[in-house]
């Protein structure tokens, strides 16, 4: 069967800008604009009503904060398909031709549920934004069950006459849920759907958008969510019910994030050399640039010896998206061999420019080294929100793609153009 690329939480994926307004024409709804080029204005329209459709039953029904306007922009290339949203309020379509868009019996593809469900990721990311302790299927489920509500109120408010070439899409909504609840082997996704299902039923449709906002306020660590995450649901909704929803979700919904067991060791500045080393494996000259949806840059290194300290790490990127910086931090990690976390150095997206890549620097508070350790730097982007970073056009084997706790993947294209800077004490360290 055929079926979209996804760019969603807990995918690495390249991610590649399409740029507002870049579509010929543009169609309004209510609380809805389509840009489009390539497709036909039925199409267009049908996608408007749809998800502005969808996004007042979200709002209305489900009590969720929904953007003011959504943004939808469609695009026709014929080497890919596409669907993705940028978690606040914009969907990006790329089909290969209109006929992607004919019903899914013909075209092998779901666009109006695909509205749906990108709805329903946005319902969550909104006020979630830092999501990182949610699994994929945590969050590919959540999408999926609300996608599947959404579809049968988006029929209830427009009837079976949306979609151009008409099909009854009531198939795509809770049926078929239902349908993947009921096979011999659900998957991840459809487990974690039912597991969100049941909480539904228990707090009520209006019931998660609260619980969402609670956990979005809250400080939850990624090396133990479930602490944080438990607090908040049993300040929600503590009874039987919960606990045991709780005792069989826990292990599906979270992703954790185990840290090293080298604890972060940090010095004073003033009690370095002032005399730094930068490590690299590049060649600086930039070849390529990428940003990872889901995931993140990364390079191993090898300290030259005992007692060296990072002082701060070098990378050659620039910021895409709005000309204002998002107002949220992205983070450098300082991680073990084995891509555990060691130390969490945040920084706000301003440090880097909405221009063309240079060098930025970032100064971490001095931090001893293991012999062989990996620096990783990782801006949670969107389609509308990331930092490009460069690559050169030779890899050495060094460089990675994942965030810390998980496993890497090898970065084939070339070496990130990522350098760390070490120091070492005036004086040796104290012996442990």
């Amino acid at each position: 069967m055929k079926r979209y690329v996804w760019v969603l939480a807990g995918a690495v994926a390249l991610l590649t800008l399409a740029p507002a307004g870049a579509a010929g024409e543009q169609i309004a709804r209510e609380h809805v604009v389509v840009s489009y080029d390539g497709i036909g204005k039925q199409y267009a329209e049908a996608i408007a009503r749809t998800v502005s459709a969808a996004r007042a039953v979200a709002a209305e029904q489900f009590g969720f904060d929904v953007p003011e306007t959504i943004t939808v922009t469609v695009a026709v290339n014929a080497e890919e398909r596409r669907l993705f949203n940028d978690g606040q309020d914009r969907i990006s379509l790329t089909v290969r031709s209109e006929e992607d868009l004919l019903r899914p019996s013909t075209s092998g593809v779901f666009n109006l549920y695909g509205m749906c469900h990108e709805v329903g990721h946005m319902v969550m990311y909104r006020p979630i934004r830092d999501h990182g302790w949610l699994s994929g299927a945590a969050a590919e489920g959540w999408a999926h069950y609300i996608g599947c509500r959404l579809v049968d109120a988006v029929y209830a408010k427009e009837g079976g006459d949306l979609w151009p070439d008409r099909y009854d899409y009531r198939e795509d909504g809770m049926k078929r849920l239902e349908r993947g609840l009921a096979s011999a082997k659900p998957g991840g996704m459809n487990q974690a759907a039912g597991l969100w299902k049941s909480l539904a039923e228990n707090l009520g449709d209006k019931g998660i958008a609260p619980l969402f906002a609670a956990w979005g306020k809250a400080e939850i660590d990624p090396a133990d969510p479930a602490r944080a995450v438990v607090k908040v649901l049993a300040a929600t909704r503590r009874d039987e019910r919960t606990a045991a929803w709780w005792k069989e979700a826990k292990d599906v919904l979270l992703n954790v994030r185990e840290k090293s067991r080298i604890a972060p060791a940090a010095l004073a500045e003033g009690k370095l050399s002032g005399k730094p080393t930068e490590l690299t494996h590049d060649d600086g000259s930039a070849a390529g640039k990428s940003s990872m949806a889901g995931g993140g840059h990364a390079v191993r290194f090898e300290a030259p010896g005992d007692g060296w300290y990072v002082t701060s790490v070098r990378i050659h990127g620039a910021r895409y998206g709005y000309p204002a910086p998002p107002k949220e931090d992205f983070h450098v990690w300082l991680c073990d061999e084995s891509f555990k976390t060691i130390a969490d150095f945040p920084f706000p997206y301003a440090k880097f420019e909405r221009a063309s890549p240079k060098w930025v620097t970032l100064k971490v508070k001095p931090t001893r080294l293991p012999a062989k350790f990996i620096a990783c730097v990782g801006f949670n982007p969107t389609a509308t929100k990331g930092v490009y970073v460069s690559y050169d056009a030779e890899g050495s084997g060094q460089s990675l793609v994942g965030l810390p706790g998980d496993g890497p993947s090898p970065f084939r294209k070339g070496d990130w153009l990522i350098r760390v800077k070490i120091d070492r004490p005036t004086e040796p360290p104290a012996k442990e």
